[in-house]
Order: C-alpha cells, then sequence, then structure tokens
C-alpha cells in the first residue's frame, strides 16, 4: 500500500525529466542563433581639425592647408550652458566633440586662453539633421547626423568649412577650423 507521500515523490523524477528537456531545447535554439554583428566602437562624435589660414594670391583659402597645433589653452562649451565638452586642451590639431541628438543647431563656445593671461572667445554655429540607424536588429539604434551648415563668429577663427558631412561613428574630419595665425 503506497502512502500519500511516497505518490507525492514518485512524481519528481519525472518533472525533473521535464525541466531538463526544457532547458536542453532552449540551449539548443540559443546556440542556432547567428552572431551579433554590433560594432564595437560606436561613439557617434564630430571630428574638428584646426588648420592655418592661408590665402592665395587670389584671397582664397589654400587648396593644400596645413594642419595647425593649438598653442592656447582650448575650453569648448556649449552655448548658453555650463556643460564642458573640452577643458583646458593644449598641444593638439584635431578634437572630437559629441553632437546633440535633437536639437538642429549645436552652438560651441570655444575659449582660447594665451599664458600671457589674454583671452579671445568664436562661437561655432553647425545646423545638422539627425536620423536613427541601426546596423543589426539585435544591436542598439544609434543616432547620425548630416551636416546642413557650419559657421562661426570671425575672431579668432577666420572660416570653417564642411569637409565630411555625415556624422557617424566611422567617418573622417567633419568641420575644419582655419585659424589665424599671424
Amino acid at each position: 500500500m503506497t502512502t500519500r507521500l511516497q505518490k507525492r515523490y514518485s512524481r519528481r523524477p519525472r518533472c525533473a525529466h521535464a525541466l531538463a528537456a526544457v532547458a536542453a531545447a532552449c540551449s539548443l535554439a540559443l546556440g542556432s542563433c547567428e552572431q551579433v554583428t554590433c560594432p564595437l566602437n560606436n561613439t557617434v562624435a564630430a571630428d574638428y581639425v584646426f588648420y592655418a589660414s592661408e590665402r592665395d594670391d587670389d584671397g582664397s583659402l589654400s587648396a593644400t592647408p596645413s594642419a595647425v597645433t593649438i598653442a592656447d589653452t582650448l575650453t569648448v562649451t556649449i552655448l548658453g550652458t555650463d556643460v564642458v565638452l573640452l577643458n583646458k586642451w593644449y598641444g593638439q590639431s584635431a578634437m572630437s566633440l559629441p553632437v546633440s541628438y535633437y536639437a538642429g543647431t549645436d552652438s560651441l563656445l570655444l575659449r582660447f586662453a594665451s599664458a600671457d593671461g589674454l583671452v579671445g572667445y568664436d562661437t561655432i554655429y553647425m545646423h545638422k539633421h539627425s536620423y536613427t540607424h541601426f546596423d543589426d536588429p539585435s544591436c542598439p539604434v544609434h543616432v547620425w547626423h548630416r551636416i546642413e551648415g557650419v559657421e562661426s563668429t570671425r575672431h579668432l577663427i577666420d572660416t570653417v568649412a564642411v569637409m565630411d558631412a555625415a556624422i557617424t561613428y566611422d567617418s573622417g574630419t567633419n568641420v575644419a577650423i582655419y585659424v589665424r595665425t599671424q
């Protein structure tokens, strides 16, 4: 004669076999998926390069500008805020800055400070269109941008120009900043 307790424990092995079968089916299903092809370098930022403002005889910018190393200390903030994007940067000729997702125009305030204590300011306005992009359905969505135009004040900066309008995580130089060297 079997007791209630014996009946209860006699069903347990069947339950364990069912759980093992479900676990095996899940591992087979997951193991058969394709490899995820999400890019590892997926930071979207605009790349700026500083060039010497060299003019040809006709007054146009040189077709082969030379990159210039910033000797002054440069701090970049978002215009109208206290958000610092680049703090006390010097000795470089290129910078990479994040781009806003939803604003149609990014306004950057550049503060140049010399070792003598002289300070100069310029503002760069980058007009852009933002759009979503994804590489694979299993990867996160990124926001890419297309530069529609760029302008600046002209205190220390002579002019700015769009080099590559597409801002992605694998684009080249987006904006050329021509600075006055004299």
